[in-house]
């Protein structure tokens, strides 16, 4: 790897650092790279002198088995190490190997960086700071609910292809998109004369050019293709149709509507089985979340002194 190459991917593992510190969304994956399971520690000698030297003559044969690095009294041992890489993989671009081993010694050597720093802070007193302190804390509850929303969300039983096939038979609408045309009259009383007309065997399109008042009309009534309606009176018109099929007379926000379906397609169930189970399983996991919180509600004492927002 040219030095180039090298200054810019030491600059990736710096900036994944950063993206931790503001709240990445992978920071969960993260914490376990840039949280070293032995924490930094300082000695008095260390405190008085504002250095921490390592011990006279300590060579690499001197660190314990399985020990990577010692940066004064902390230590990274390999297996800490792997756990940083498989977290690293997931914001380091793909074409950077992080098993390579000249990327694995870059690595190493930001977090010895890193950990120099970390123990220059300690010694200033910014671990004690009102904002980095509010800041650390605002980490660890954002990082244990996330930790037990995933363990909740483990322990619950995924959906199965009943469920998901129920699902798909009782909400047919919401796989199904139509090709409508509408005709729009101020009047009830004109709308059931243009509606006989229709039964009778005249053309919707251009019924709805010459007669209606929507803003369609220009087009024939032309809406397109359908997956959502714009109020609810035209859904419930339209839900009972089949290609070909004229709607009753029903009232909307720009008067008497009269729809016809040109075309309608459903889903098939086969092809999104699995979007469905997804779907159901995520929604098992959010209704296990909060059944949790409404057990913690009951048996925790909450008190709320609500006036205070009033400020």
């Amino acid at each position: 790897m040219n030095e180039k190459r090298q200054k810019f991917f030491s600059a990736v593992v710096f900036f994944a650092t950063v993206f931790v510190l503001q709240g990445c969304d992978q920071f969960e994956k993260l914490s376990e790279y840039f949280s070293p399971q032995q924490p930094a520690a300082t000695s008095s000698a260390t405190q008085a002198t504002g250095t921490e030297k390592a011990a006279p003559g300590l060579k690499e044969q001197d660190l314990p088995q399985n020990v990577l690095a010692k940066v004064g009294n902390w230590t990274i041992t390999l297996d800490e190490f792997r756990q940083r890489l498989e977290a690293l993989k997931e914001v380091i671009p793909a074409e950077y190997d992080v098993n390579d081993a000249q990327n694995k010694k870059f690595i190493l050597d930001e977090l010895i960086r890193q950990e120099l720093l970390v123990q220059e802070a300690e010694r200033r007193g910014l671990d004690k700071d009102k904002d980095v302190a509010m800041a650390l804390q605002e980490f660890r509850r954002t990082l244990l609910v996330r930790q037990l929303a995933e363990q909740v969300a483990a322990a619950t039983p995924q959906a199965t292809a009943d469920e998901a096939r129920a699902y798909y038979d009782e909400n047919q609408m919401a796989f199904t998109e139509w090709r409508l045309r509408e005709i729009v009259v101020p009047d009830e009383q004109e709308a059931k004369g243009i509606l006989i007309e229709l039964l009778q065997g005249a053309d919707f399109e251009a019924m709805a050019k010459e007669r209606s008042k929507g803003k369609t009309a220009a087009k024939g009534g032309d809406l397109g293709m359908v997956t959502e309606f714009d109020f609810p009176q035209r859904e419930q018109a339209v839900a009972t149709l089949n290609a070909g099929d004229l709607s009753s007379i029903f009232q909307g926000p720009e008067g008497f509507y009269i729809v016809k379906v040109e075309e309608k397609k459903t889903q098939d169930f086969s092809a999104i089985k699995d979007e469905i189970v997804s779907g159901l399983t995520l929604l098992k996991q959010q209704e296990a979340i909060m059944a949790l919180i409404s057990t913690l509600e009951e048996k925790t004492p909450v008190v709320k002194n609500e006036t205070l927002l009033k400020d």
